[in-house]
């Protein structure tokens, strides 16, 4: 919250200044370094292994993309790279050190695709911004071919100047090598008309003092006129969105007039002028904070004055100085401390303070997990006639998007990615809708970018199968799923031109929706074709017709339930996530504002008939795509993407807030997970619990059939207990038997606010999670300071009954957040209900799990 800088004591203490920060990776054969989070104006050194390379570099401005700095030499594998600031009278510390790596490491198939950025491209266009760059690669736009423009020694976005202009239908490509290894080709974009004329601009009105100013709006590859006062200062390039212009000098004065023009073909008329005023100092406002939490060494800034200083004080005592958009701190945050961030330009100081509170849990926000853009993608649809299961002749059919040499229809298999081995496969099954749609072409947005990540990615059309109903329907989709792939695998055998000797169906996943996310879980215990393996399954809103058993084995398993699921309005896969198995994790995605219909382009209604506020079409996408994408990162190619699944990080661009993770995984300490028949009295690890207070607690089937239930808005397929204190204060105790030692550990427990079927009550609950050393002393964290107990969706706006569900999410509770003394070691985990509502909370899988 902003908080007037008055009202505070803020301290400088030590004459801190931060150290600036190093963009990596840092891949060898690169030429230079780019640096931010320096105070504005500040000098730079540059040190590579051990040596300082460059010195007294002027840094400029951190925002947007800092110093790009020129090095002598090229960079070598194993070289560190570290820089710091003078600035202030001060110098700061060195920066943690940056490690080079050799880029085939960790792109064996070469370099990741350029993508033009944004797009499209315009006819005229004089400037192109391209991403997906590895620092200090070269980088070049073609036009029909023909080069146009390059920079080398690129940042991680960069823009390219373009001589001559585009001319019109012209196809631009970006391009990028590194140590003489090639990327592949961006996708084509065609140039195109633009509106005549442009748009104005808009500016973003810069503070008294400031020597930059944001202009919004442009054009792509526009040019476009700053003017001061009536006088233009300048004409700049720009690709299109946002610009900043730098180093304006005189620096800026509260009330001078400021505009904007832009134009694209000379013979064009300018735009109207975009028009604002310089803001008087007193307008400066607090920066905006991205999340923090307990351990933090740094802080994110999300807004924030490009030329300003940034200060970030922690219970009144400085700890960081420098700039956006990363600012470096002397010391790790404490959760439950006070931290007050404070941003300046030039001689002016905001009268406003950004405060918050350090949570104990308070996850980053990661790149997307389907940022991973390596390859273009080839597309083919197949048709290997019919097959007859269970008495009925039913066509094998589909289409496939796959790593390639370019992309469109029919191109040949990357063959770089194949000479490196045999590449995954993912298989995709649509559920039961209109036959009359191409229901398999409903995920093409996600087939894609499984392929630009280096797996086949197959979607299936069963829309033959949408006229029948029952278990032995989802049997005979699951049986169509497997004819799909054995036709891969004769495809595979028998030389096919693209796919031969090419795939590896040892590290195949599965995914489906509705119907078809059960009937991917019937695929696996129908048992695989030989030669093929199981590796994921991801179950998005399946239906439950009694085709499967219920218990996902032998393979990690996610599911994502739409909390306004009005076709599946039970949330069946909440059954199969408490019966898989940990083979080595199961999760669970709850999402509120969600329906059953949206994550498939080819399923236009909404099937929560209206009665919700749901987020966009493009939101449900993007949450398929990052989750799933996450998924079948770790499962198919064994990259470390399991901690968006498990909550420790946020993937970009993602509705977050609507997502409530479950989350289990083998070789964890069970605790209790009520499962064991053995009453309330006694947990999983056969020791004693005990209730005081005014607590009365007891296991309960959370189930819709099971016996005894709490309620009837449970829909799971497990115990677990459910808690009630008549007063503030009632605790629950469990045993562990033997001491545990905390350190590089963390409990979890699964809780949710338990509802009545009806409206939630206003406000959240929640309840305190404590720790007992063996000396007896307590130890309590807040579930607010974890994230907080999640509230039920509110669902009495539609027709089911009973209409608002229980649906718990695990919190996690670092052990660094007790505070613990050295070498203190816990003997029992308690759980006080404190809050004065009286609310009932359910709890299940109180777990300690080891994080390091």
């Amino acid at each position: 919250m902003d908080v007037s800088r008055e009202q505070l004591k803020l301290s400088e203490g030590k004459r801190v200044l931060s150290p600036p920060y190093v963009a990596s990776p840092l891949y060898a054969c690169g030429k230079i370094v780019n640096v931010l989070g320096f105070v504005p104006g500040a000098l730079l050194d540059v040190q590579v292994g051990g040596s300082v390379v460059s010195a007294n570099i002027a840094g400029g401005f951190p925002s947007p993309i800092g110093a790009v700095i020129t090095i002598p030499a090229a960079l070598a594998v194993g070289q560190t790279v570290r820089a710091r600031q003078k600035a202030l009278g001060r110098t700061s510390p060195w920066s943690p050190p940056v490690v080079v790596r050799d880029h085939i490491v960790d792109f064996p198939a070469g370099l990741p695709r350029p993508e033009v950025d944004p797009p499209p491209v315009y006819e005229c266009g004089l400037r192109t911004g391209v991403s997906n760059l590895l620092i200090g690669c070269n980088v070049w736009i073609t036009a029909d071919g023909i080069e146009v423009g390059r920079v080398d020694g690129a940042v991680a976005h960069q823009g390219v100047n373009v001589n001559p202009r585009y001319g019109l239908s012209q196809t631009v490509r970006a391009w990028a090598t590194l140590c003489a290894d090639s990327s592949p080709p961006s996708q084509a974009w065609v140039t195109q008309h633009h509106a005549v004329p442009l748009p104005a601009p808009t500016i973003t009105a810069p503070i008294a003092g400031s020597q930059t100013v944001v202009v919004d709006g442009i054009a792509n590859g526009a040019r476009f006129t700053l003017s001061r006062g009536g006088v233009a200062i300048g004409t700049f390039r720009a690709w299109g969105g946002r610009f900043t212009v730098q180093g304006v000098a005189p620096a800026f004065v509260a009330g001078e007039s400021l505009s904007a023009t832009q134009q694209l073909c000379p013979g064009d008329p300018i735009s109207d002028p975009g028009d604002t005023v310089v803001a008087p100092c007193s307008a400066l406002g607090a920066p905006g904070v991205g999340p923090i939490q307990a351990g933090d060494t740094s802080v994110t800034l999300t807004d924030f004055v490009p030329d300003a200083r940034i200060r970030v004080y922690a219970s009144g005592t400085k700890i960081g100085d420098g700039g956006g958009p990363i600012l470096l701190l002397s010391r790790p945050l404490v959760a439950g401390e006070t931290v007050d961030v404070l941003q300046s330009v030039g001689a002016c100081t905001s009268n406003w303070v950004q405060e918050l509170t350090v949570r104990c849990v308070d996850p980053p926000v990661g790149a997307s997990p389907v940022s991973l853009d390596l390859f273009p993608v080839g597309w083919l649809d197949y048709d290997a006639g019919t097959t007859s299961i269970m008495g009925m002749s039913l066509r094998v059919r589909g289409s496939v998007a796959y790593p390639a040499e370019d992309d469109g229809p029919g191109q040949p298999f990357h063959q770089r990615l194949a000479q490196l081995g045999r590449v995954p496969i993912a298989v995709l099954i649509h559920g039961n809708h209109s036959a009359a749609f191409p229901n398999f072409r409903g995920y093409d947005y996600f087939q894609e970018q499984l392929a630009r990540m280096g797996i086949i990615a197959v979607s299936i059309d069963e829309n033959e199968s949408s006229a029948r109903s029952g278990a032995s329907n989802i049997i005979e989709r699951a049986q169509l799923g497997w004819a799909s792939v054995q036709h891969f695998q004769a495809l595979d055998a028998g030389g096919d031109p693209t796919f031969g000797g090419r795939i590896d169906f040892d590290r195949t996943g599965l995914m489906g929706h509705s119907r078809g996310g059960e009937a991917v879980v019937a695929m696996t215990e129908l048992g695989a074709p030989a030669g093929v393996s199981v590796r994921g399954v991801l179950a998005l809103a399946p239906t439950d017709w009694g085709a499967t058993t219920l218990e996902p084995q032998g393979y990690p398993f996610l599911t994502i339930l739409p909390a306004g699921d009005g076709d599946v309005a039970t949330n069946d896969g909440a059954l199969f996530y408490d019966k898989a198995h940990l083979d080595p994790y199961r999760c669970q995605l709850y999402v509120d504002n969600t329906n059953h219909n949206y994550f498939n382009r080819q399923w236009l209604n909404d099937d929560a008939g209206g009665v919700y506020s749901l987020i966009g079409r493009s939101d449900h996408e993007r949450i398929l795509s990052a989750y799933g994408g996450a998924f079948f990162r770790n499962t198919l190619l064994g990259e470390a993407t399991v901690g968006y699944l498990e909550g420790l990080i946020l993937p970009a661009g993602v509705l977050t807030s609507k997502v409530h993770i479950s989350f289990q995984r083998a070789r964890s300490l069970i605790v209790d997970h009520h499962d064991d028949a053995n009453g309330i009295a006694v947990n999983s690890l056969g020791q004693p619990t005990t209730q005081s207070g005014t607590l009365s607690a007891d296991e309960y089937s959370f189930t819709q059939a099971g016996a005894p239930r709490f309620n009837d808005t449970f829909f799971g397929n497990t115990i677990g207990m459910v808690a009630r204190s008549t007063r503030p204060g009632g605790r629950f105790r469990s045993t562990l038997g033997t001491s545990v030692d905390l350190r590089r550990r963390e409990v979890r427990v699964r809780a949710g606010e338990v509802s009545n079927g009806g409206t939630p009550p206003a406000g959240a609950t929640g309840f305190e999670l404590g720790v007992e050393t063996t000396t007896g002393a307590v130890f309590w964290v807040d579930s607010d300071g974890v994230g907080g107990v999640p509230r039920p969706f509110d669902r009495t706006a539609g027709t089911w009954s009973p209409t608002t569900k229980t649906m718990p999410s695990t919190l996690r509770f670092p052990a660094s957040c007790f505070e613990l003394p050295p070498k203190a070691r816990i003997r029992a985990i308690l759980l006080r209900l404190d809050r004065k509502d009286k609310r009932a909370l359910a709890f299940d899988d109180l777990e300690i799990v080891r994080t390091r």
